[in-house]
């Protein structure tokens, strides 16, 4: 069989395989729900359509504990939950489309999780948001389920950080202006703060949603723009490592150049939780690791264009992290 057919015949058999999980996946329309009785280990896949531009929610209401998951139409993540909704129930907010499907996957928190849950979708409109300018701060208070929207505009290019300060527990989100998810956090700041930093570039706008950790906590809070300057890398030969120690809240940067067209691999060694973030020369982010190496080491691999320079950022999973490490570069063709 020729190479050309193979590869028609790999298209066509995934295109069959999208429909039929298309297929399989039941129709949750916005307003209704289903009753669900979870067995040990049971999945419940729903598919929700779309008519106007808004914040869809999809939650549960159960007294098990219960885990969600959002993918697009091809199955690609867009969020997940645990206990976002009431005690230990699952509950997802995204930004939406008009006319267009999204998936969501149901399931208990352990394979062992049983009992009866319902699952629901609604859709509200797009939210009143904040500016908020970089190098000023906002307070507010969040009472109970509230959501608080802000938009920051980027006046330059450099690492743009938002973070939350005060004695609740804050969770995160930043989208672009399509309002398609870019990242989340939970406790990355001081405490159970939330905060996110990423690299801005001039005259972009990005969007900020924050609200309490589970739809319960109700406090005062402060929210903070900031810009941190984008620090010159340490370069990282292929083949080659290098030492280093990680204290509480340390960033190492290093840019390691491509030989040839291929896979780059970066990754550590060591007894610490390490993280790692791989971005294109222009800071713009690729992926991100946690524990995709030995233990809790990080490991990224990516695909390189020959005589590039790629950026990597290796922190602690946490801010208290510290510990010392190595980290290596190599190629795979």
């Amino acid at each position: 069989m020729t190479q050309r057919v193979l590869s028609l015949l790999a298209i066509f058999m995934l295109i069959v395989s999208v429909n039929v999980f298309a297929q399989t996946a039941q129709e949750l329309r916005i307003g209704s729900f289903f009753n669900v009785n979870m067995g040990q280990g049971q999945e419940f896949w729903y598919s929700v359509r779309t008519t106007e531009t808004g914040i869809l929610t999809v939650e549960t209401s159960s007294s098990i504990d219960t885990y969600l998951e959002a993918f697009d139409s091809n199955r690609n993540p867009i969020a997940e939950n645990d206990d976002g909704g009431e005690d230990n129930n699952a509950k997802i907010d995204i930004a939406v489309r008009p006319n267009t499907t999204y998936l969501f996957k149901l399931r208990g928190y352990s394979s062992s999780t049983t009992g009866q849950v319902r699952i629901f979708a609604s859709i509200r409109p797009l939210p009143v948001m904040t500016a908020l300018n970089v190098g000023s701060f906002h307070s507010a208070t969040i009472n109970r389920g509230e959501e608080h929207w802000y938009s920051v505009s980027a006046n330059q290019a450099g690492l743009l950080v938002v973070e939350t300060s005060g004695s609740i527990d804050t969770y995160m989100e930043l989208y672009n202006e399509n309002f398609e998810l870019i990242n989340s956090n939970d406790d990355g700041g001081e405490g159970n703060n939330a905060r996110i930093e990423i690299t801005s570039r001039r005259g972009q706008n990005y969007i900020y949603k924050v609200r309490g950790y589970n739809s319960s906590i109700t406090g005062q809070y402060r929210v903070m723009a900031s810009y941190r300057q984008l620090p010159p890398p340490t370069p990282l030969a292929i083949g080659s490592f290098q030492n280093g120690t990680i204290n509480s809240g340390t960033e190492l940067w290093y840019s390691v150049r491509s030989t040839s067209r291929g896979r780059i691999v970066v990754e550590t060694s060591s007894g610490i939780d390490t993280f790692l973030e791989a971005y294109s020369s222009e800071y713009d982010l690729i992926t991100t690791d946690d524990d995709g190496g030995d233990d809790l080491n990080a490991r990224i691999v990516i695909q390189a264009e020959p005589n590039a320079t790629y950026i990597f950022k290796l922190r602690g999973f946490s801010e208290s992290t510290t510990g010392t490490f190595r980290i290596f570069a190599s190629m795979e063709n």
